[in-house]
């Protein structure tokens, strides 16, 4: 982090020029860091079989869609939302926008494993990222050093490694976040970006993520607030083109019944018989999340990410996108009390307040009569502390890799060519889908069952015994 002189008067005038030039190589070097950390750390993450964990449920759920759009055609399948298994029973699950199954089908089309090809979408959407946020923290007119110290504060963090991997709405919605707010902040500092463009990040946000939607809507009103009209309207138009076209693909998936899909947003909101745990507990509970995903801490994690409040420079951007991320989590608290990903769209606030308090470091370390390497001497041992918490395991990495054990055990089962549903005895009875990993490598419906007495002879039935997932024999006489 090297000290910077002060800056002109107008470095916080939100109108002046943009940025000239390109990024340093400071910067890009931060970058290539957490890049390394992202595809080097815990590598074969990447291609690990789906089983009960966040990563192999959404990994396996969206790729079932994608599966299905190339298989039944995008018309059968209603764009990855309806997936048949062997014998015909059907699932439909379109709780989320409908671009992330039109990616896994993409995806699924490609050569190499199904599972690596399964996370390609989140592991291309994170690496935009990584870049869209380079570039916007340079437009911000942040020092090299401050906002490459920014970058690894939010990037090189198993929130990004362990979670930017996993494709879900959240992760492939941070990138027409991203890129919205660094459309927004060309507008703010004078180079006004092509109607189209921010029309078509707006539309992208909203049909990829409900976070993103909002989001997209919250830029626009902040636009009109500014009075860029035009990129106000924009936004605004394209946010509501995205939003139909995504009401009305639920409804067709659901052909016009939508009284799963409300209950599922009520259980996540926690209203009415779902009310199950307060704000409070589901603070607390982010809380615990936020220590394990973020060497930096808990709570210190939303106070860094705040402090870009305190800078003009950045100050809308932060106030919109934490807002966005820490409103969505109130409104559904039950989805952030039991998701530890739930705030992952932190990672767009998260660099500008870290670099921006790394700024105001340099800054009081240039004005006071210091050792002439002290800045780079704090910046080396913040960095190296960064590194050495990195390595540390997280709780997600441990339950991802005994999730994987487990889906390696149910992709090697030989079902009999007869059995029509894939019996378990992990909870739950009749018929389930929130066993999105199971049915995608048994191509048949999840059934819980008390035992092997519930099921035929000749039939097969999953226990967990030892950690272990065993297929046993029924017991049940015809």
């Amino acid at each position: 982090m090297t000290a910077t002189p002060a800056r002109p008067s107008d470095a916080g005038n939100p109108d002046s020029r943009a940025e000239r030039g390109r990024p340093g190589p400071l910067l890009w070097i931060a970058a290539a860091a957490a890049l390394g950390v992202f595809l080097g750390h815990d590598a074969h993450r990447l291609a690990a079989p789906f089983g009960p964990s966040h990563d192999g449920f959404n990994a396996a759920l969206f790729m079932t869609g994608g599966r299905a759009i190339v298989e039944e055609g995008p018309i059968e399948s209603r764009l990855g939302a309806s997936s048949r298994t062997l014998f015909g029973d059907r699932v439909v699950y379109a709780h989320h926008p409908p671009l992330i199954y039109l990616a896994s089908a993409l995806a699924f089309t490609l050569p190499g494993p199904v599972e690596a090809r399964a996370r390609l979408p989140a592991v291309v959407s994170a690496l935009a990222v990584l870049f869209f946020t380079v570039i916007l923290l340079h437009r911000c007119g942040l020092g090299p050093g401050a906002a490459a110290l920014g970058l690894l504060v939010a990037f090189g963090t198993p929130m990004f490694f362990v979670f930017g991997a996993m494709t879900g709405p959240d992760g492939l919605g941070l990138v027409p976040m991203t890129g919205l707010t660094l459309l927004w902040q060309r507008s703010r500092r004078g180079v006004d970006p092509p109607s189209w463009a921010l029309g078509s990040a707006a539309v992208a946000g909203a049909l990829t993520s409900w976070q993103a939607s909002l989001f997209a809507a919250l830029v626009g009103t902040a636009l009109l607030v500014e009075r860029r009209r035009a990129a106000a309207a924009a936004v605004l138009l394209g946010t509501a083109a995205g939003a139909v076209l995504t009401g009305l693909w639920i409804l067709w998936a659901y052909q016009g019944d939508i009284g799963g899909f409300m209950n599922q947003a009520l259980l996540r909101a926690g209203a009415g018989d779902s009310d199950r745990v307060s704000i409070l507990q589901a603070a607390r509970k982010q809380l615990r999340y936020l220590h394990d995903l973020f060497p930096v801490g808990s709570w210190l994690v939303v106070a860094v990410a705040g402090l870009g409040l305190l800078d003009l420079r950045t100050r809308p951007l932060v106030g919109v996108s934490l807002g966005t991320v820490l409103g969505y989590a109130v409104v559904f608290k039950n989805g952030a009390y039991d998701h530890s990903y739930w705030l992952y769209c932190l990672l767009l606030p998260l660099p500008l307040g870290a670099a921006v308090a790394a700024d105001a470091v340099s800054r009081w370390l240039a004005r006071h009569r210091l050792p002439r390497l002290a800045a780079e001497a704090f910046a080396a041992a913040f960095v190296v502390a960064l590194a050495l918490t990195v390595w540390r395991p997280s709780n997600d990495q441990s339950q991802n890799r005994i999730g994987a054990a487990l889906g390696a055990q149910a992709r090697a089962i030989d079902w009999p060519e007869g059995q029509r549903y894939a019996y378990h005895t992990f909870g739950g009875d009749g018929y389930t889908d929130l066993l999105p990993w199971l049915r995608f490598y048994a191509r048949r419906e999840p059934f819980g069952i008390d035992g092997p007495a519930s099921v035929p002879h000749g039939q097969l039935v999953l226990r967990l015994v030892d950690g272990r997932l065993r297929a046993d024999p029924g017991e049940r006489q015809p």
